[in-house]
């Protein structure tokens, strides 16, 4: 018999901290890393779009968990769809497995954030979630105004700008 996707998944190697450093920086030289309690921290700047506002946002990633992100500056607006109960932005549903022990944050977490950006201001200018989603009904996620659609081609474009 084959390995079950518990045993699969123990398989995977762990990519450390140091590797994630050097990608990070290397697509995004403007993010900076510090050790918080324990804690790998990435702070940086992204700009989903030519005319938004920069926002400061912080990665936090143990390795024995799965990466969080805070926006840090300007502050959200009250209420904003797809954001955890503890502030974190939901970029992905934890549930469906999306982010694994051996991707890369540079390659994932800091896209999906772009892109989860660029959403948010289309939340603030048509008061509807035009971005995917799989799991408004989740308790653990304040979803006040969600709106399904599939597909999400501006990330290589926001990643493109992002390294530009």
């Amino acid at each position: 018999m084959g390995l079950t996707k518990a045993e699969y998944s123990q398989l995977k190697p762990t990519i450390n901290l140091g590797l994630q450093n050097l990608h990070i920086l290397h697509r995004f030289p403007g993010f900076a890393y510090r050790r918080e309690r324990g804690v790998a921290v990435w702070r940086g700047t992204l700009q989903p779009r030519q005319f938004s506002p920069k926002y400061r946002v912080a990665i936090r990633y143990k390795l024995s968990s799965y990466p969080t992100v805070n926006v840090i500056s300007p502050t959200l607006a009250s209420r904003p769809p797809h954001v955890w109960k503890d502030g974190t932005l939901c970029l992905y549903y934890p549930k469906e497995n999306p982010w694994q022990k051996d991707m890369l944050l540079a390659k994932t977490i800091i896209p999906w954030t772009a892109l989860w950006l660029y959403y948010y201001e289309l939340w603030l200018d048509t008061g509807k979630w035009l971005g995917p989603s799989s799991h408004a009904s989740d308790s653990k996620l304040q979803s006040w105004s969600s709106n399904p659609v599939e597909g999400n081609s501006i990330l290589e474009k926001l990643t493109e700008q992002q390294t530009t």
